[in-house]
Parts: C-alpha cells; structure tokens; sequence
C-alpha cells in the first residue's frame, strides 16, 4: 500500500524527480565484492559509491560505528565482540562446515552470555543475508560470508557496502551488453521462455519461447529460480524423482521493503542504519530486524535539491510474508515503522510527502537455513539432463544475494566450460568450497 494513496501519489507526480529501486540493493563487499571482481575481469566495470558510515541504535541512541571501537559498548564487550570474530576469521574451512546444521544463535549462545555482544551478531547475522534473526541462519553460512570482508580490511564504517553508480543495479547490463556481442553474441529482451527443449536421449538442444520461436543451443543455463524452473520450464520425464521432490521444497525469502520521500532532509549519516523494532503481536515474536539509508546523501540523482529519500529493508520468510498478506497483518509494519521514524528522527513526520510499501514473497530462492546453506543447494549441471545447467542462488554459494549470485555463476562456467574461473577471477578469501 502507500501513503497517500497510489493514484493520487502519480495524479498529483509526487515521485518526480526521485531514483529509486525496489529494495536496496546494496552491494555486499562494495567495491571488492565478487561481482565486481567479474565485471573487472570481463572488462565492464561499474562505478562503486562506497556508504562511508553505518548507524546502530542502541537503547534509544543512535551511535556512528567506528573502526576500533563501538560507542556503545563498554570496553568488556567490545573485547567479547572481538575475540568471537577473530575465532570466526582463523577458523579452518573443515571446521566451518561443521556448523553450516546449527543456527547462527546456537553457535553463539555455546561461546557466549555477553547480552551485548549477542544483539550484535543477531543484528549483523540478520542483515548478512537479509534475514531477521540469527536464530535463521545457518552459522557456517554467516562465518563464511562475515570473514571476506574482514579478510579485505573493510569495515561498515567506510566501505563494507556499496551503491552502483550510473544506472544503478541496471547499469551491469548495460555494460555487458557489449562483452556479449563484441564476442559475436545476441540480445533478446522482453522474451518469455516457455519450455526448455529436450531430446529423447535427454540432451537439452535448446528453448521454446513464448510465441513458439524455436532457439537452438547446445547448452541451455537457466537463470530462472529453480523451483520455478522445474515445475514450469523443464520437461520432467528425465529428472531424477528425488531431485524434482529437494527442488520443490527448498524455502526461499521475501522482504518488506518502504521508500519514504521526505521535503527535506532529516538523516545526516551516509550509511545504512540498523535498529530492532518491538511489536506486540504473537507473529513477531522477536520484533523485526530495520535497516534503513538515506540514499541521497551519497547518490547522485536519487532526490530532487533539496529533498531526501530513506530506502528500507526487513527480511522475512517467503511463508512469513504470505501468512502476513493472508492476515491483513502488514499494516503493523508500516505503522511500528512510520512510528520508528517519527519517534526517532525529528521533523520526520512534518517532512513525510509519500511512503511506498512493497512487499515480496521471493527475493532469495534458497534462504542460507540450517536446513538449507551449502550441501542443499544445487550442482550447476542439472541431473538427469545433459547439457541443462542453473545459475542464481539456488546453486551452491555463501555470501547472498549478488556476491552469492556471482559465485553460483562462476561455479557454473566451470562445469561448463571445464575451467576453474574461482580461481581465475576471484581472490583466495573469496572462494572457499
């Protein structure tokens, strides 16, 4: 829904003059993520606006983090902090898959009472992949994904996330839009597949598109989520039962994401935000997990002169957000939210000019669960069919979302191609297996 309503949002161009995506779309590891490593080695690289700050509200304050120290924090609990991510950082790979089956609260509750140091990693943990508690999250998938940062000397304060510049998320696109068909390639955009074809042998030779246009290939990748991919795409007859009954039941996550444009500026810190939000509803059992950046202060274009525009995110189970829809229940996010907002920043109300509230059930195809992370997601190459393979983040990989996706990519062109391209593109701390 929104705030006023969405005709009379467009009717009165209420949304004139600001960029916005739906969702944040930061960039995990910002300038050294893994897709920027490829982008580089593709010769297509992409502009990198680093958020040089990063906010924890902390028993109603707002603290900027700091390299060295966390204002909040008392120097018993820094040190607590400290000691478990330098175990987490020297940990051995062998010893990290042992935990990928316990939560990442599990994990921490046998290391530590430190009340502290505990909301920290449930803060981080959650916002590592987009979730909204460590009590999800598979603890080998957050050390994984915690320690290349920390191997790459980054720090939330100065560089740990990023914003694409240029045309924003699209401009990767655009950019490889000429690494395709200068190396003789071809685009085709707004084209529905309709099936994957199959031969008898079980060989893949092709796609079907939407109005019958036969294209023929001797690979097929499919970057469709792959649930979607082999209820509707994919001819069955040759998948191994098993395979067709994992893929289904993989559990995927959705986000609740509010924009909020404001006539003037009411958040000076370039970065994202974190905070936990009670709500008194059995549903929300632990609050929810808020992160939140003012992309205009540090984005070209994203607010007229003058204005600003505060991107949201609260991670949420694809069930969760189902169950919510179902239950007419996401107006107490919007208003735990908007109250948030005119509690904690002043003026915030009086500014308020228009609130989006997207909501989606599917933005991870396989949450990184202890159920889940690692060994349950796919092999590139598909089973059953030769030729066939995935990408995105159903296939193998740590890190979520765009550095997640990018690892499943490279994983992918080595089993087609026979390479190592991990190798190749990525540095060591980057491609753990």
């Amino acid at each position: 829904h929104s705030t006023p309503d969405l005709d009379t949002i467009i009717e009165q161009k209420l949304l004139h003059g600001y960029g916005f995506e739906l969702g944040m779309h930061d960039i995990v590891n910002g300038a050294h993520s893994r897709m920027c490593h490829i982008l580089e080695y593709l010769g297509a690289p992409v502009e990198i606006v680093p958020l040089n700050a990063c906010g924890y509200w902390h028993n109603g304050k707002l603290h900027s983090l700091e390299r060295g120290k966390f204002p909040w924090m008392e120097l018993e609990d820094y040190t607590e902090m400290k000691r478990l991510l330098v175990e987490m950082l020297r940990m051995p790979l062998e010893r990290v898959r042992e935990y990928h089956r316990i939560s990442l609260r599990e994990y921490l509750d046998e290391r530590t009472t430190n009340v502290e140091a505990l909301d920290f990693f449930d803060v981080l943990g959650g916002f590592t992949v987009g979730m909204n508690s460590a009590r999800e999250l598979s603890a080998g998938e957050f050390i994984l994904a915690t320690r290349m940062p920390m191997a790459a000397g980054l720090h939330f304060a100065d560089g740990t996330l990023g914003q694409m510049g240029g045309e924003s998320f699209m401009q990767m696109a655009h950019n490889l839009i000429g690494v395709i068909t200068e190396a003789g390639g071809s685009l085709r955009t707004g084209t529905s597949v309709e099936s994957v074809l199959v031969s008898d042998e079980g060989v893949a030779r092709g796609v079907r598109l939407a109005d019958g246009t036969e294209v023929s290939a001797p690979v097929v990748i499919s970057n469709v989520p792959a649930k979607f991919a082999v209820r509707s795409l994919i001819p069955q007859g040759h998948l191994p039962p098993d395979f067709v009954e994992r893929v289904a039941g993989f559990r995927s996550g959705g986000a609740y994401t509010p924009i909020f444009g404001l006539s003037r500026s009411v958040i000076d810190i370039p970065g994202m935000l974190f905070t936990k939000i009670p709500i008194d509803d059995p549903d929300f059992p632990d609050g929810i997990l808020l992160g939140y950046e003012a992309h205009s202060l540090f984005v070209e274009n994203k607010a007229p002169d003058g204005k600003e525009i505060i991107d949201c995110w609260v991670g949420l189970a694809t069930t969760q957000i189902r169950e919510l829809a179902a239950n007419g229940k996401f107006a107490l996010l919007a208003d735990a939210i908007t109250g948030f907002f005119s509690d904690r920043h002043p003026g915030f109300a009086e500014a308020l000019e228009w609130a989006l509230f997207p909501a989606f059930e599917t933005v991870t195809s396989v949450s990184p669960t202890p159920e889940q992370a690692w060994d349950t997601m796919l092999d590139p190459a598909c089973p059953g069919i030769e030729g066939l393979y995935f990408v995105g983040d159903s296939v193998k990989n740590y890190g979520g979302f765009m550095d997640g996706v990018a690892y499943g990519a490279l994983l992918c062109a080595n089993a087609v191609t026979g390479k190592d391209y991990l190798e190749q593109v990525l540095p060591a701390y980057q491609r753990e297996i």
